[in-house]
């Protein structure tokens, strides 16, 4: 099936390479920087320069500048109903880009308050965009020139997203400057690849997708070339273009007696010499979408193998850690997957999961059931003595409710009794709640009425300082995995799930909801901070 749909992408570029540009070549132009709801783009912005290098070369554009939500789409349509007859589509966006994890908009000039309910109404989709122009493989580049002043809120990130890009499209981000120069200066020049091209990018502009280094995006009218330039040749050039096995095996289905079958054979016989690339090659095959690779991150990190972000995107720490997996399987994968191993480690994944929640009930039985023993030896009697060597044990406990409960009493018998001046100074130390606050209170009342209270508190807030460090990293480690709302509510909810009452499920992490976070992290073995780590959130979500 993967090699037909390549062959779908040769007979295009084929199609696309052995025509000269005709007027029916289309674009779509859209920049925009004068907002209401947004600060104002500054800078060199004149898309009108990106119109007329368009133009030149033959393209008819579809354009428009500081477009509303209306005009966005109407314009966008008007060029997806041109693409079908086009033979190469050129797509520049400029202007406020926002994102979430599954796709990107450009916001409209009148977009107002965009969260992930309402960007749809005031953004066009980059991803539909994508789509759009996958239907002109190896002959479609969209280009992305987005602000670093966008505002996002309500679920929403500034910027683009990695997207998934469809195959045969390239994809250009950067500074709206460095794109026009581009234009201008030899990407729509006939008989450049994009990859020389891009070789002299300017700064900041970046590159993904389909990068073809031998064909020319627009083919020369005058070959000056030595090679032929015939259909043979051209479907060669594409097969190389995509550099795979089956890819090369497909000229030599197509040509078996071709000029360059010789030649072919040698290079199918260098890629299979090279398993490494060969293994790149398959994994790109499984055209893995970004929630997929997600999964396999989750598995990777349920099984032990740390892959340093839980993200979609497979960087170097993905890759040790799928290498690192496969070698505990005996396979030497250099950290690329083939569809059998991606569905092996979904389920290892799964029957490690099963095995880490037996763990992890057993495990929380037996703490229970010290909890409640400890419990009826210090704290049930009611003694205040009983009741705090029960919180410095169980400070989540079972009966830690309680037993602040019965503490508040004494409290409130000692102000009772002791005089003003002292229960006023208490309660300013109360409110300052620090270490040097209660040493300073035990140094004017060394024998005063909250000198138990004052001990107490400042061995549990010495305690928490010692663990500062790890919580520093643990708070800003939250941040980035949960740090939505809609995150939020779903800890929450599964917190709830398994019974450990985190309080109101509204998206807001209170104390109930870190109490609870702490003793779902104690019986499976994470560090017990009350903030939800990646390792959290992974062994949350698995959790049954």
């Amino acid at each position: 099936m993967m090699l037909k749909l390549k062959q779908v992408a040769l007979a295009g570029a084929l199609g696309i390479l052995a025509m000269p540009v005709l007027a029916k070549d289309v674009a779509l132009v859209i920049g925009n920087r004068d907002y209401k709801d947004q600060p104002r783009i500054r800078g060199y912005y004149f898309t009108q320069d990106g119109v007329q290098a368009l133009k030149q070369a033959g393209f008819r554009v579809f354009a428009g500048e500081d477009l509303n939500r209306s005009e966005q789409i109407i314009l966008a349509s008007k060029f997806y109903a041109a693409i079908d007859q086009a033979d190469r589509v050129v797509v520049l966006l400029g202007g406020h880009v926002v994102s979430n994890d599954r796709d990107s908009w450009l916001l409209a000039s009148d977009a107002r308050n965009a969260n992930i309910f309402t960007v749809g109404q005031f953004g066009l989709s980059i991803g539909a965009i994508l789509d759009a122009a996958g239907q002109k493989p190896c002959g479609a580049i969209v280009m992305i020139g987005q602000s670093d002043s966008a505002k996002a809120r309500g679920g929403l990130k500034a910027g683009m997203d990695d997207l998934e890009i469809p195959q045969g499209v390239t994809v250009i981000k950067g500074p709206m400057t460095g794109l026009l120069q581009l234009l201008s200066g030899g990407l729509l020049e006939p008989g450049k690849s994009v990859a020389s091209v891009l070789q002299h990018a300017p700064r900041g502009v970046t590159a993904g997708g389909f990068i073809a280094k031998h064909i020319p995006f627009i083919s020369a009218s005058d070959q000056t070339s030595d090679q032929p330039q015939d259909a043979e040749y051209l479907y060669l050039e594409a097969v190389r273009e995509i550099g795979t096995v089956p890819a090369l095996e497909s000229y030599l289905n197509r040509y078996p007696n071709g000029r360059y079958t010789r030649a072919v054979r040698q290079e199918i016989r260098d890629l299979q010499a090279q398993p490494e690339l060969q293994a790149k090659a398959n994994e790109a095959n499984l055209k893995l979408t970004r929630e997929q690779r997600r999964q396999i991150q989750r598995n990777l990190s349920i099984l032990g193998f740390n892959p340093h972000g839980i993200d979609g995107v497979f960087g170097r720490g993905s890759r040790a850690a799928i290498a690192a997996w496969q070698k505990s399987r005996g396979i030497n994968g250099y950290g690329y997957l083939t569809g059998n191993q991606v569905s092996a480690l979904q389920a290892a994944a799964d029957v490690r999961s099963r095995e880490l929640e037996e763990e992890a009930r057993k495990r929380q039985e037996e703490q229970d059931r010290l909890d409640a023993s400890y419990w009826r030896r210090t704290g049930r009697d009611g003694t205040e003595e009983g009741l705090r060597a029960y919180l410095k044990r169980y400070p989540d406990g079972l009966y830690s409710d309680i037993a602040h409960q019965r503490l508040e009493r004494f409290d409130e018998a000692r102000r009772a009794e002791a005089a003003a001046a002292e229960r006023d100074y208490w309660d300013g130390v109360r409110s300052e709640d620090t270490v040097e606050a209660y040493n300073r209170y035990l140094r004017v009342y060394p024998r005063g009425v909250f000198a138990a209270d004052a001990r107490a508190r400042r061995a549990e807030l010495q305690g928490n300082t010692q663990n500062d460090e790890q919580i520093r990293r643990a708070k800003a480690e939250e941040a980035r995995v949960a740090g939505n709302g809609i995150v939020r509510l779903l800890v929450e909810q599964k917190l709830q799930e398994l019974g450990l009452k985190p309080g109101r499920v509204d998206g807001k992490f209170d104390d109930k909801t870190r109490r609870a976070v702490r003793k779902f992290q104690r019986t499976r073995k994470i560090p017990v901070t009350g903030y939800v780590t990646q390792q959290t959130i992974v062994r949350l979500l698995a959790a049954r």
